[in-house]
């Protein structure tokens, strides 16, 4: 028979380890919920087969800053690129997507438009409903230069009898932009 120390009752347990578990366990162990010890020895456990936490100065793949990671010495680096923050990891990816689809000519050309021009109408500067207009009318041509940004009305106009007023804007912009004048 054995008897327990903190509740002082009698029990026939046949192995240590159960007299082990129910000292620990016991509702009457003042250390009962006490796991700093357990907390110790597994960080004790990690420095040896990982080593210790160490403060690590690595660049972030994106925007080129330095950033500190701290991390268990015989793990790194852990990770293959680093990020300083989740908008430069969420811009790397859509930037490396983008430019994935771009090569394959698989991107969308008003996406397309928006990455190569600032958002707003070539002739009035509206930025509030733009349209990508094609150049050579050619939907099917979606290269970087054949598309521009017009505002609705501009874009309408241009498909209609004052074609004339909105051909100078777009001649004129792909000269400044692409060094090339659209009509030739």
């Amino acid at each position: 028979m054995w008897n327990c120390k903190h509740c002082k009752k009698e029990f026939d347990f046949d192995t240590t380890s159960k007299k082990a578990n129910h000292s620990r366990w016991c509702e009457s162990n003042p250390k009962r919920n006490d796991t700093s010890n357990l907390v110790k020895a597994q960080e004790k456990i990690n420095e040896t087969k990982l080593g210790k936490l160490k403060d690590f100065e690595v660049t972030c793949y994106n925007c080129g800053s330095i950033i500190i990671v701290n991390e268990r010495e015989k793990k790194h680096p852990i990770k293959e690129k680093y990020y300083c923050s989740k908008n430069c990891a969420n811009s790397q990816g859509g930037k490396a997507k983008a430019n994935l689809d771009e090569k394959n000519g698989n991107m969308n050309y008003v996406t397309l438009a928006k990455r190569y021009n600032e958002e707003k109408c070539i002739v009035c500067g509206f930025d509030k409903i733009i349209s990508v207009h094609h150049i050579n009318e050619n939907h099917n041509d979606n290269r970087k230069e054949n598309l521009v940004i017009l505002c609705p009305n501009h874009h309408h106009m241009f498909h209609s009898k004052h074609r004339k007023e909105i051909e100078s804007h777009i001649n004129k912009y792909c000269e400044e932009k692409w060094g090339y004048s659209s009509s030739g």
